[in-house]
């Protein structure tokens, strides 16, 4: 593995279990078994490595979610795939993913827009598909776009507070209750 990755790998796993602040450079370049000054070869400060590990994330997440767009016509269909993407990074990128949901506000300003700007994405995607649901009549027309995606989002990143890999239930099961649950809801959905 190149130096990088080592470096990425342990500040991914140090800001997951110890969160940002708390997680030194120090600590990191004892992690990687070289010197501290040596870490600056590498990267520009601690910031630079959580942009990084945002970033990654944020990317995979937002070319699966275009991906699932292009592929996928059918709104419904959509949104069950959204759901269990976003979900599926739990356990892919546990602790990254751990780290894009909790710790945006150390980001520089530019950094957190640049950030602000994937999520963006991410919800008008499924905002779009929720649209779509209730023009072609499969949701209720009662429903507001922008809370559903609310609901959705705030349903699936609580999931990194009590989600384990060696718990009860296996990510897919969680995606396809929440799907089913978000899904059911909508369509029985009056004032």
């Amino acid at each position: 593995m190149g130096q990088m990755k080592a470096i990425y790998k342990a500040a991914t796993r140090l800001f997951s279990e110890k969160g940002y602040r708390r997680a030194s450079l120090q600590n990191l370049a004892q992690e990687v078994g070289i010197k501290k000054a040596s870490l600056y070869y590498y990267v520009e400060n601690k910031e630079e490595l959580l942009y990084q590990i945002f970033l990654t994330v944020g990317e995979r997440v937002q070319a699966q979610f275009l991906k699932i767009r292009r592929e996928y016509p059918h709104p419904i269909d959509r949104i069950r795939r959204y759901i269990a993407c976003y979900l599926s990074f739990l356990v892919t990128d546990g602790a990254a993913f751990q780290i894009f949901l909790t710790e945006k506000k150390e980001l520089t300003p530019q950094h957190r827009e640049r950030v602000n700007t994937i999520c963006d994405l991410l919800n008008t995607l499924v905002r779009e598909a929720i649209a779509q649901a209730k023009e072609e009549g499969l949701i209720s027309k009662d429903v507001k776009e922008d809370l559903a995606t609310l609901f959705i989002f705030g349903a699936c990143n609580w999931a990194v507070e009590w989600f384990s890999p060696e718990g009860r239930y296996s990510i897919e099961e969680v995606a396809r209750d929440y799907a089913a649950l978000f899904i059911n809801g909508l369509e029985k959905m009056r004032d």
